[in-house]
């Protein structure tokens, strides 16, 4: 595993690894720290075998014990609300051990590899051309592979990160339009707020990684009427972040994609499950058997004719109804386009005629039932109109910020218990 920031702390000592609450912290001083982290850690009985688990604030003690734990052969668990369960066999191969974000069920504790990583950084790169005159802002938690992701591709290309310690969108947006940063990455609510925050225009951004979740049409063609360069890309915790991104530049010709995969990423298809082999797949989860094979995202997908990937919705939560199968996320692309509503959730829930009833829940000010029930029909077939519509102010969210399914299909459940 190269040791990034060692390296330019011998080649470019004062330049800015990371800006802090108006603090820069150079290469050379970075280096030191994690020098002196990693002493610490030692007469603490903390070295090779060690699966290291700490609490992921984002603040830069935290990149300090990102950078200096493998120095020991220590292996990372960063964690959030959700932690990694089990142990580790062959620890020493094992550079980090990554949450899911639990948006599909339980969360796994995913193991990635020196190999992985390299591959992942290297990959992401030769597709974004980010430099050592970037600085990425990092406002996604430390814990998720996005924000982790963030950090290893700056430090690798010798830029500078930016890290705000919490999401505020006023400030996300004042550092992307005042010149702060050249570079974010962010998931669709995030993109939202920061709009609401300040509509732009934005000018001299490099990159706007969007992923973590569909973005809904209009939010994209939006995002690029106010000048910020979005590109839509897919990637999961198993494959270290990035499987598939627009090239800078193909903003608009590669609309409706997640762009073509990257180098080494190969892409297959089983019944329309997207399926991922190459150097940063990840072998398997903690406390469970090695994968064999291809990774398998249940997510769905294809190539379209110029080798781009599409993402139309998830496996498992396909919904059944009156013998038909109904993508949900292809319904709330759809609903999310509709001019009153800010998101959408759509679910099935139990019904004694359909099987599977689909049930919208959207986040709006004000719900008109008829009208929307209207649009629908004429956007939709019959059988994926919602046959309910749920208001709320604001959809329930993982700490990543995509949206909670189980807490709205919960939440749904409570619904029809009261009556």
């Amino acid at each position: 595993m190269p040791d990034w920031v060692h390296d330019r702390a011998t080649e470019t000592p004062d330049a800015p690894a990371l800006v802090f609450g108006g603090a820069i912290t150079t290469y050379a001083e970075l280096n030191e720290a994690a020098d002196q982290s990693a002493d610490e850690l030692r007469s603490k009985g903390v070295g090779a075998g060690s699966l290291m688990r700490f609490p992921a604030v984002a603040v830069p003690e935290t990149v300090v014990l990102i950078i200096s734990a493998p120095r020991i052969g220590a292996t990372l668990a960063p964690f959030g609300p959700l932690q990694p369960q089990g142990e580790l066999d062959g620890a020493e191969h094992v550079y980090a051990v990554v949450t899911t974000s639990g948006s599909s069920g339980n969360p796994k504790g995913v193991i990635l590899t020196p190999a992985n990583i390299v591959a992942a950084v290297a990959a992401s790169q030769a597709r974004l051309s980010n430099d050592a005159s970037d600085r990425w802002l990092l406002c996604l938690p430390l814990f998720h592979i996005a924000g982790l992701s963030a950090v290893w591709r700056s430090l690798a290309a010798g830029g500078s990160v930016l890290i705000h310690d919490r999401f505020d969108a006023m400030a996300v947006a004042g550092a992307l339009k005042g010149g702060d940063a050249s570079v974010v990455s962010l998931v669709p609510t995030m993109l939202h707020r920061v709009l609401d925050a300040d509509p732009g225009p934005y000018t001299g951004l490099k990159a706007v990684l969007l992923g973590g979740g569909p973005a809904g049409r209009s939010l994209v063609e939006r995002a690029l009427d106010a000048g910020l360069p979005v590109l839509p890309t897919y990637g999961t915790t198993e494959t270290a972040s990035q499987v598939a991104t627009v090239a800078p530049g193909e903003e608009h010709e590669a609309f409706g994609t997640v762009g073509r995969p990257l180098d080494g990423m190969t892409v297959s298809f089983d019944d329309g499950e997207i399926m991922v082999e190459g150097p940063a797949v990840s072998p398997g989860y903690l406390g469970e058997r090695l994968r064999t094979g291809p990774h398998r995202t249940h997510d769905l997908g294809y190539l379209d004719d110029n080798g781009r990937l599409v993402v139309t919705g998830r496996k498992d939560h396909i919904i059944l109804t009156g013998g038909e199968k109904v993508v949900p996320q292809f319904v709330e692309a759809v609903l999310a386009s509709f001019p009153s509503i800010r998101r959408a959730v759509v679910v099935g829930v139990p019904d004694n005629d359909w099987g599977e009833a689909v049930v919208a829940v959207v986040e709006n000010d004000a719900l008109d039932e008829p009208a929307l029930a209207a649009r629908a029909r004429a956007a939709l077939a019959a059988h994926q109109v919602p046959k309910r519509w749920v208001r709320v102010d604001a959809l329930p969210e993982l700490p990543n910020g995509k949206v909670d399914r189980a807490a709205v299909a919960s939440m749904l459940g409570r619904e029809s218990e009261d009556g």
